[in-house]
């Protein structure tokens, strides 16, 4: 059996202005072609359809339309709600969707069972998905802050609300079936893009779940919600496939992907990264003020997006920034101003190949003024004892 794993289009994504529909929209034209070039028996997506809650009528088309060529392809799909997505307004086409072979599990229900979805194969196997939308803990911490509870322990209560689930799917998991688990969530330990939103912010803080949570049973487990591809477990095999374009400039320079998860019942998958094409190439550029028309000049032909970050002395006027840059470089999506350190701005404050004691000094000049004789010749009477010891 050959099934094709992506998640995180975040379709409707708008970048300092800019909207990225339509190479999400080339994305998953591209993600669907290949589903049928690699003859997938089945896709799983793996939640974030949609940058927003309340999605442009562009960004539904280019999903919708991903659906659509996956059913001229006879390939069906099985998707749940991301972190990013309204789960009842997913809810409300999952009817619509079953009509063109989408198997939509957009909310959790109170039997867990509810969550298990089966797809027949043209070859005659069986796949059995657990499949787990994404489950908000923000009731949790509002109500751990609001009652001054100990956030660790709410940490834990959701490990275990996520335990139990993960447990119940596991139960229907069947023998002589392709069992795999998905879910919109953070494992321990995954590694983030670096993005500019808040997507770093909140992996360093989120509630996650520990790869020994995922059930034994599943044969490949199909995350999503973490944009950088990656492998999440070994036991059982867990992978991130990552975000299907370079979404903001904090994935700059990543290499976008889908898996390609070959696996039969009872025998353990292997996994392939198939690489996309598809969607801008995003770069970030540092350049000093007086370097600034040569160094951006090295940009023509770049066809991609740009941030450039102009670094300048605090407090330098620079009337006209802007439109410099723009007009070196029409691409660019957003400039930016970085205050040159002032140890690096101005020689008299370097501190590279200071000792203690002139680093003291410096200090203390920067902060008070002159440094008094008497901490000097302490300072330097403590420092020479410690060189001393070390000998």
């Amino acid at each position: 059996m050959r099934v094709l794993h992506t998640a995180d289009f975040h379709a409707g994504r708008n970048l300092r202005g800019f909207d990225r529909t339509p190479e999400v929209h080339e994305a998953l034209t591209e993600i669907a072609a290949l589903a049928r070039s690699e003859r997938a028996d089945a896709v799983l997506v793996s939640g974030d359809l949609f940058d927003t809650v309340n999605p442009s009528a562009e960004a539904e088309g280019a999903v919708f339309d991903f659906f659509l060529r996956l059913r001229d392809a006879s390939i069906p799909a099985v998707v749940i709600a991301g972190n990013h997505d309204s789960a009842a307004r997913l809810q409300g086409f999952a009817g619509l969707l079953g009509w063109v072979g989408v198997q939509l599990v957009a909310q959790p229900t109170t039997n867990p069972l509810d969550l298990i979805r089966t797809v027949e194969t043209r070859g005659g196997e069986t796949l059995t998905v657990g499949a787990l939308p994404f489950l908000s803990e923000r009731r949790l911490v509002k109500a751990a802050d609001v009652m001054g509870g100990d956030v660790g322990s709410w940490r834990q209560k959701y490990r275990e609300g996520m335990g139990f689930f993960l447990r119940k799917l596991a139960e229907g998991f069947r023998g002589g079936s392709v069992n795999m688990l998905m879910a919109h969530a953070t494992m321990d330990g995954a590694v983030p893009s670096g993005s500019e939103r808040t997507m770093q912010f909140d992996l360093l803080n989120a509630y996650t779940l520990s790869p020994l949570q995922l059930p034994s049973g599943a044969q490949y487990v199909a995350l999503g919600h973490v944009h950088k591809p990656q492998q999440s477990s070994d036991m059982p095999l867990a992978h991130y496939p990552g975000s299907v374009i370079q979404l903001d400039f904090g994935e700059a320079g990543e290499k976008k992907q889908v898996n390609l998860v070959e696996v039969e019942a009872g025998r353990p998958a292997r996994v392939t990264a198939v690489p996309l094409a598809s969607g801008r190439e995003l770069r970030t550029v540092k350049v000093n003020l007086d370097q600034l028309e040569p160094r951006l000049a090295g940009l023509a032909g770049f066809t991609g997006l740009v941030k450039v970050v102009v670094r300048a002395p605090s407090g330098t006027a620079m009337p006209g920034l802007k439109d410099r840059v723009l007009r070196l470089v029409p691409n660019t999506l957003a400039v930016e101003l970085e205050a040159l350190q002032e140890d690096l701005a101005q020689p008299e404050l370097r501190r590279e190949g200071l000792s203690l004691p002139e680093l003291y000094e410096q200090f203390w000049r920067e902060r008070r003024g002159e440094l008094p004789e008497d901490l000097r010749a302490a300072f330097r009477e403590a420092d020479m004892g410690a060189g001393e010891e070390a000998v």
